[in-house]
């Protein structure tokens, strides 16, 4: 038995995981009733609605690295919808991560789990080129990095 603790889940970093798997801007205030939701023009598939569920992720311990996980994570729903995946292999992913995001808690790592490591456990499955599965990475983190921006109220 080892003394080891999973990282401490804060408010911060829960509200910040959501807001990232639900789409939402991150604003660093841990009421996630203050995340103000961005209009997107593609509907959610099964997968990707499945993943706006997801309240918590055990392991996540901070709140910018959180925001990222529940982007990359929402980004894989969108592909896995994309290339007709069942709702069956999202739930099974699901699984995989968070056992990769505690086991990483776990293990004491001194970097945050984030975005890279998402899309890692998530590409670990995928066949395909090479370059097919290169893109899809890029995709994901391309996806992380790209800030939503709320419409002001007085544009459309």
């Amino acid at each position: 038995m080892t003394d080891r603790t999973i990282p401490k889940e804060t408010t911060a970093t829960g509200a910040a995981f959501r807001a990232g798997v639900k789409g939402t801007r991150y604003t660093e205030h841990p009421d996630p009733t203050f995340d103000v939701p961005v209009v997107t023009d593609i509907s959610p598939g099964p997968n990707e609605r499945h993943f706006e569920t997801v309240e918590r992720l055990p392991g996540l311990s901070d709140p910018e690295a959180a925001y990222e996980t529940g982007r990359a994570l929402r980004m894989i729903g969108h592909i896995m919808d994309t290339e007709g995946s069942p709702p069956e292999h999202g739930r099974v992913f699901l699984q995989q991560l968070g056992n990769a995001v505690l086991y990483f808690g776990l293990r004491g790592e001194r970097q945050p789990w984030g975005a890279a490591d998402t899309a890692f456990v998530f590409l670990e499955n995928v066949k395909g080129p090479t370059e097919a599965i290169e893109a899809m990475r890029q995709a994901i983190l391309t996806y992380v990095v790209h800030r939503p921006v709320a419409k002001s109220r007085g544009t459309r």
